[in-house]
């Protein structure tokens, strides 16, 4: 009886769900999820799943739901293309190098890559209070 609780519990555990490129739709702006250098997801703690096409849609979509509880914050590392990552775990560039989806050129990066020359780099919690006046 013990192991069907461990079985339950374990199986009803609150995850992430990879993109899908070129699948996925984005639950703020609408657009197709299709360049697997950007994107971002948002996980409730009760295991509901959001999905973004860039971190320009993710931040002000989390700002205009602060009430909820997220279990899990993540967007893709833009030097580790798909692969999302939890944002305490990256640092976030503004370059027009970075032609992010919605044009707020803007890409999350690991914390150990290197930023270009004149670039100033911003942690998780400076960007999520930033404003996209484009969205």
């Amino acid at each position: 009886m013990a192991w069907i609780s461990l079985v339950f519990v374990t199986s009803c555990g609150v995850k992430p769900e990879p993109i899908v490129f070129g699948e996925d739709h984005c639950i703020h702006c609408r657009m197709s999820i299709a360049d697997p250098k950007f994107g971002a997801q948002l996980v409730t703690d009760k295991g509901k799943v959001y999905k973004f096409d860039a971190i320009e849609c993710m931040v002000p979509y989390l700002q205009a739901n602060d009430d909820i509880n997220y279990a899990h914050i993540l967007a893709v590392a833009y030097d580790e293309p798909g692969e999302l990552k939890p944002v305490s775990e990256l640092k976030f560039v503004f370059s027009e190098n970075y032609k992010s989806p919605m044009g707020g050129n803007i890409a999350a990066l690991n914390s150990s890559a290197a930023v270009e020359d004149g670039l100033t780099p911003m942690a998780w919690h400076e960007l999520e209070k930033h404003s996209f006046n484009n969205h």
